[in-house]
């Protein structure tokens, strides 16, 4: 009765009902000023996630490792060209002078040990470029290419390109601070590509990929909500022929995007580039409910106001239905392992509400208010009825074909695999892939792990036996097919013993080590300090490991290999190890875990108000069977053509789970109403016939939503959409074809002689 006074509220006084709704709308969106945007790749991530626990301990042992890599391909002659080492120089020379910069290492400042007699030196590699001949420079590039911690990592081995990494500890806003950084980075790089032609210059590095998380999202707010806002207005004009519906209809979605992201404002929630979607997702949901309410309407002779009167009658239910379906179904991803996919269920849950409690009230009063004239609509529902005409004839063949349908489609379920390629998250589009993507195939590229190995006391690192476990790991390392680069200190004291002790191999006593230590940090130049490779109670080292060609599951199966060997191999030597890459790796893996539990208490969740509403548990049966059978197919046909299931498909059967509930509920629905005066045949032909047109029009309005999101630069963001619309189309054909058919065999007379729901 409550449902029905409230209902009644926009027909019976609709100012009143429009000023109480936009009141509300604007106390809740007052919230949107207080929303912030988090670009940090740790936003993705709990506090108390362990790989992230790692990965933190490692940055409180060694110096900052928030990087930014110039990856420079040099002009005609090379890195040790004139020109090109005039352009590496200004360019080392300019990232010094970078916001937050800590530390700036390239070819041209990599120190370089020589013995002189009986004085050993450091030195910059190259400390006046200009004043270098020929044989000078091509002296240079032979010892740049013979160091292990440059050949492979700062300098393309048997190539021309170099990389510059800067250091930094970015602090203050993170937003405002990595946009101040890649901004004074972009115009370096432009201005050295200027002064030296030739040169080309490419961004790289974690603080870039960090803005790529802010230039993905700002590209998609400003691309794709217009364009999506675009294609349903059209297509919601083209089919509604109301200027005045479509009004309506586009008002309520608009005010329940702008609701979900004021109450998230006042919740304190940071918009990432994974929850800042929640925006498109409502707008595209939301438009379910009033295109029922407003056909409800048109397919009336009936005036204006008994229309309205009518069709919220009739929708009313189903619309209080569906709404609760769909939040259920958002809310479910609240069991994310994944923040901001947390923050999108939640915020696109409050928009849903507010849309479904908007389409009862303001939808009816700006109806009421605005020019709107319903029509009969016959000719919308001949094909309909038609197509239920014909499904009901050949019921046996429908369900036979779909069931063959099914029995081919649903064996790519078992070719899925958790799986994940963190660098193309971004899209070819955006700088930070190109150059993730150039440092993967030529340089030490974007996936590491970095691990922190541990002497058995302080000072421990300079014991022989514990240097000869390190020496005999980094050679393991580098003998392994996916390993680019190993960053690792035994190759700085094998080469001061080679150029002070003229000797071969490692130290051959502790004191000589630590003397050799001394040494080295004593000589290095202005800037640089070995915090980046030891701890400054000496008691580990930092030993930093580069792959090539991995994805997540790859990442992980090194991973485990290496501890193992460690474990077998190295007994002296204690590990902690950890990488943003590992952390992706892993989180990915188990926000699918997590979302099976969700998935499952929203599967329960969602029964129950399905079998409440619908007060028929074979009635509530049939609408799970035929809301998981459209998943199924999306899922199974992603096995056969895609197969990996990484960040975003974790999700997205909850999220998902709610939205083809919807088209479901309202065939069930009607089909009960009508089982009041009808049997299942005609019942099931009449549910089709009423609800046919405005199930298209969703779908297709859902469809063009979502295939606009599909075109984001952010993968994650994008993958959602393909297998959500894959999910509808599938869901559409379940809801016109199986679904009646399976209504025709007919039910029981105790299960469907009670009262539509609502």
């Amino acid at each position: 009765r409550l449902a029905t006074n409230v209902a009644e509220i926009g027909i019976v006084r609709p100012r009143a009902t429009l000023l109480v709704s936009l009141l509300l709308v604007v106390l809740a969106a007052l919230g949107a000023s207080r929303l912030s945007f988090d670009p940090r790749y740790g936003a993705f991530f709990e506090a108390d996630d362990p790989q992230r626990l790692a990965y933190d301990a490692l940055r409180d042992v060694f110096s900052a490792s928030d990087t930014l890599a110039f990856l420079v391909e040099p002009p005609a002659g090379g890195p040790f060209g004139e020109a090109g080492l005039a352009a590496l120089s200004a360019l080392t020379d300019g990232a010094w002078r970078l916001p937050h910069v800590l530390r700036v290492d390239s070819i041209v400042n990599v120190p370089w040990l020589r013995a002189e007699g009986d004085l050993v030196t450091v030195s910059p590699l190259v400390e006046d470029p200009a004043g270098l001949d020929a044989a000078a420079r091509a002296e240079r590039e032979r010892v740049a290419r013979a160091m292990p911690e440059v050949a492979g990592r700062l300098l393309e081995r048997d190539g021309p390109l170099t990389a510059v990494v800067v250091t930094l500890v970015p602090e203050g806003d993170p937003l405002a601070t990595t946009q101040r950084i890649v901004a004074a980075a972009r115009e370096l790089a432009r201005r050295v590509e200027a002064e030296h032609p030739g040169t080309r210059v490419h961004l790289g590095g974690i603080v870039a990929m960090n803005h790529a998380f802010a230039e993905s999202s700002l590209r998609d707010s400003a691309t794709l909500l217009p364009a999506m806002l675009g294609v349903m207005v059209l297509g919601l004009g083209l089919v509604l022929r109301s200027l005045a519906a479509v009004a309506a209809i586009v008002v309520v979605m608009v005010a329940a995007s702008a609701a979900a992201l004021g109450l998230g404002g006042w919740a304190g929630i940071a918009l990432t580039t994974a929850s800042a979607l929640a925006p498109i997702v409502i707008v595209t949901v939301a438009v379910a409910d009033g295109v029922h309410v407003v056909l409800g309407a048109r397919g009336s002779a009936d005036a204006p106001v008994a229309a309205l009167r009518a069709s919220l009658e009739e929708n009313r239910g189903p619309v209080l239905l569906t709404t609760a379906t769909t939040v259920a179904g958002f809310l479910s991803l609240n069991f994310s392992a994944v923040p901001p996919f947390r923050d999108l269920g939640n915020l696109v849950a409050a928009g849903v509400a507010f849309a479904g409690l908007l389409s009862l009230t303001l939808l009816p009063a700006l109806l009421r208010l605005l020019p709107f004239r319903p029509a009969p609509e016959s000719a919308a529902g001949a094909p309909a009825a038609r197509l239920a005409e014909g499904l009901l004839r050949r019921r046996r063949p429908v369900l036979l074909a779909a069931a063959v349908v099914f029995l081919v489609v649903l064996p790519g379920l078992a070719r899925l695999r958790v799986n994940d390629d963190f660098v193309a998250y971004f899209g070819p589009e955006l700088p930070f892939r190109t150059a993730a993507e150039l440092a993967d195939d030529r340089l030490a590229g974007p996936w590491e792990i970095e691990y922190q190995l541990h002497a058995e006391a302080p000072e421990g690192i300079h014991d022989p036996a514990f240097l000869a476990q390190l020496e005999a790991f980094t050679d393991w390392l580098r003998a392994q097919p996916e390993t680019a680069h190993v960053l690792a200190w035994t190759d700085v004291l094998a080469r001061l013993e080679r150029v002070v002790g003229e000797g071969e191999g490692l130290p051959p006593d502790a004191e000589r080590a630590a003397q050799y230590t001394f040494l080295y940090e004593a000589s290095l130049p202005f800037g640089t300090d070995v915090t980046n490779v030891l701890a400054t109670d000496r008691g580990s080292v930092r030993q930093l490991v580069a792959l090539r060609d991995v994805d997540a599951r790859a990442l992980r199966a090194f991973e485990d290999r290496a501890s193992a060997w460690l474990a077998a191999h190295a007994p002296q030597v204690r590990e902690r190890h950890g990488g943003i890459n590992l952390m992706f790796a892993h989180v990915s893996e188990r926000n699918v875990r997590a979302m099976i539990e969700g998935n499952l208490l929203a599967v329960l969740v969602i029964g129950a108000l399905l079998g409440v509403a619908l007060r028929s548990i074979s009635l509530a049966g049939l609408s799970l069977l035929t809301n998981f059978l459209p998943l199924l197919l999306a899922f199974a046909l992603w096995g056969w053509f895609v197969r990996d299931v990484g960040l975003a498909l974790g999700t997205v059967f909850g999220m998902t789970l709610g939205i083809v509930v919807d088209d479901t509920v309202h065939v069930l629905a009607r089909y009960r109403r009508a089982r009041r005066t009808a049997p299942p045949r005609e019942a099931a032909a009449r549910a089709v016939t009423r609800v046919g047109p405005a199930l298209v029009v969703t779908t297709g309005t859902l469809l063009a939503g979502f295939a606009c999101l599909a075109a984001s630069s952010f993968a994650v963001n994008a993958q959602l959409a393909q297998i959500t619309l894959l999910t509808l189309v599938a869901a559409l054909a379940v809801d016109l074809l199986v679904l009646p058919a399976l209504l025709g065999r007919g039910a029981r007379r105790t299960d469907d002689s009670a009262g539509a729901p609502g």
